[in-house]
């Protein structure tokens, strides 16, 4: 408890680093997507193909229902809808960025309905409900992880310098632990120790236009997991569960850190197509990204309460220098 009072003076001068890193991550994505929304071709009715008519593939029937009544909305209003789309992430980056309190609440619970929404008619939920989900390819969805981020940054008063410390810093390590667990339960599919199943999931990136050193390296990780599926996906098991353990347990070891960094940054690569940037239909940068994020701030929010509670005080200060 001493600890605790100790933090709480010394993060009632200024919001916690670990928040603003957070907010200002958030905010960047949220903008980015808004920018992506703003290619040509979301304005055709290749959004309806490729991007919403897939939400409902495989979806149970109510929620299939839900995705197609959409569908048949958007259509007839697809420019106007784009727009819409357009605004409302561009609005949230932007009241994100601003100094004032009450705005920036207001786009913390923009940003958790509009997630929501997309996470429902966007994306299925991240198709969970279909049998079929792999964080390979993103599931749960990197629009969940928004709506997460968001609710993290709502726990605490961290933008007026409330007289606390920010324990949403903390909670931020154990979503992307609770994350890697969750990607290691759905590899254990019955489809994805097949030839067809797994190879067939990294090879759907490589069929989208690509530069030709991406195409070339989904070829070979699709050939891979096509030969020797049984192998690659035991591996995709075995890293993403050990991963989620460390982070869970140890989540303030330099080398879990960059350790789980580096796996994030290679499904994303290999399994979620660098979020599918160079297709000109990439709508987010896949879930990988957001994740780093979460990490990032976690370790931070740890590095600071370490400090402030009067621990390794040289360690955390290499900490803050090195991030």
């Amino acid at each position: 408890m001493p600890a605790l009072a100790h933090a709480q003076v010394a993060y009632a001068d200024k919001p916690p680093a670990a928040w603003q890193i957070l907010r200002l991550g958030l905010a960047g994505l949220w903008l980015l997507d808004g920018l992506l929304q703003l290619q040509p071709q979301m304005f055709t009715m290749d959004m309806i193909s490729n991007i919403m008519q897939p939400a409902a593939t495989g979806e149970p029937g109510w929620l299939h229902g839900l995705i197609a009544w959409s569908i048949q909305w958007v259509t007839p209003n697809l420019v106007a809808f784009n727009w819409a789309v357009v605004a409302i992430q561009l609005a949230i980056g932007l009241t994100l960025l601003v100094p004032w309190p009450k705005v920036m609440r207001g786009g913390l619970w923009l940003s958790i309905v509009w997630s929501a929404l997309v996470w429902l008619f966007g994306e299925g939920f991240g198709q969970l409900l279909t049998g079929s989900a792999t964080f390979l390819t993103g599931a749960p969805g990197s629009v969940f992880f928004y709506g997460v981020a968001a609710g993290l940054l709502l726990w605490s008063r961290g933008w007026d310098g409330g007289p606390h410390p920010w324990p949403a810093g903390l909670a931020a390590t154990q979503v992307v632990a609770v994350s890697l667990l969750l990607a290691a339960a759905l590899q254990l599919e019955p489809g994805f120790w097949a030839s067809l199943g797994l190879g067939a999931v990294i090879a759907s990136g490589a069929v989208m236009a690509q530069p030709d050193w991406l195409r070339w390296t989904l070829d070979v990780a699709a050939m891979a997991a096509t030969l020797a599926p049984v192998l690659v996906n035991a591996v995709i098991v075995a890293i993403s569960l050990g991963l989620g353990v460390a982070v869970m347990t140890a989540a303030g070891n330099r080398w879990v850190l960059w350790a789980t960094i580096g796996w994030l940054l290679v499904v994303w690569w290999i399994g979620q197509d660098m979020g599918a940037l160079f297709s000109g239909m990439a709508t987010d940068p896949n879930t990988a990204p957001v994740l780093v994020l979460l990490l990032w701030a976690g370790w931070r929010a740890r590095a600071d309460l370490a400090a402030d509670a009067g621990g390794d005080r040289d360690l955390a200060e290499a900490e803050r220098v090195r991030f």
